[in-house]
């Protein structure tokens, strides 16, 4: 299978403007991600999808692929169907420009399932909740899954709600996504649905129109940049965190 990474960025954030050309330590937050995407044997590709003329020119001034999407999107999974619309991609993988700490393996896990069940047509990396905090930040979308792992639903709310004690995982979504291609195109046919609009969650069209997405549970605790303030904090992980700081190292040479 050829397998297409695409990492959507625009410069327009409501809650940090200019994110994706945010230095972390040495190279801005969209190099971070793109360069580790490249260090997966998996991957055939890497291309940043954007609407914007500066990060279009940093990633092609480091080496990188690019290409220019409208600026009319106001999904990323959109932006990236446009990015991959007539390649011949069989899996086409969705790595936010906002998770710098991307983990090597993450990648593989991605697309294992499509190997082992053609049935399979998208899939989406999830995460365990450790801190009870982040079930009330709406920035961290949630997730409930069903006991074969398929996603029953996602929200920026607390959900499942705590009525009552019990060995539930509360999980969240990060920002690791797999599509079929045949499935992406038929993604951008589907009309936009009033979950999705509501929550602003890209993946919520999927569920609403009745089709499935596995959830791969990942057991790493993912971080993802959504303020000017979790900068610091990635920066403190990439400096204390032996095995970051060996993937950062080797995605500066």
């Amino acid at each position: 299978m050829k397998i297409t990474a695409v990492s959507p960025a625009r410069m327009g954030s409501s809650r940090f403007p200019g994110k994706p050309l945010k230095k972390i330590l040495a190279l801005p937050m969209v190099e971070h991600v793109r360069r580790r995407a490249l260090l997966s044997e998996s991957v055939d590709e890497v291309i940043v999808a954007t609407c914007d003329q500066e990060i279009l020119d940093t990633v092609r001034s480091s080496g990188g692929l690019a290409v220019m999407t409208s600026d009319k999107h106001e999904r990323c999974t959109d932006r990236v169907e446009e990015a991959v619309r007539g390649s011949d991609a069989d899996i086409v993988i969705v790595l936010q420009g906002d998770e710098p700490l991307l983990g090597t393996d993450v990648i593989d896990r991605l697309i294992a399932p499509f190997k082992n069940d053609p049935e399979v047509l998208c899939t989406n990396l999830i995460s365990v909740i450790k801190n009870e905090a982040d079930l009330d930040d709406c920035d961290i979308v949630k997730a409930v899954l069903n006991q074969k792992k398929q996603v029953l639903c996602f929200s920026r709310s607390g959900i499942p709600y705590r009525r009552a004690k019990s060995d539930c995982v509360f999980y969240r979504q990060t920002g690791f996504s797999a599509f079929r291609k045949s499935f992406l195109d038929r993604f951008s046919q589907l009309s936009p649905t009033p979950l999705e609009i509501t929550e602003s969650v890209d993946f919520m069209r999927i569920l609403e129109h009745g089709y499935p997405i596995l959830g791969v549970v990942y057991d790493e605790v993912t971080i993802g940049v959504d303020r000017p303030d979790d900068v610091g904090i990635v920066e403190n992980i990439l400096k204390a965190d032996p095995a970051q700081k060996k993937i950062y190292e080797l995605i500066l040479k």
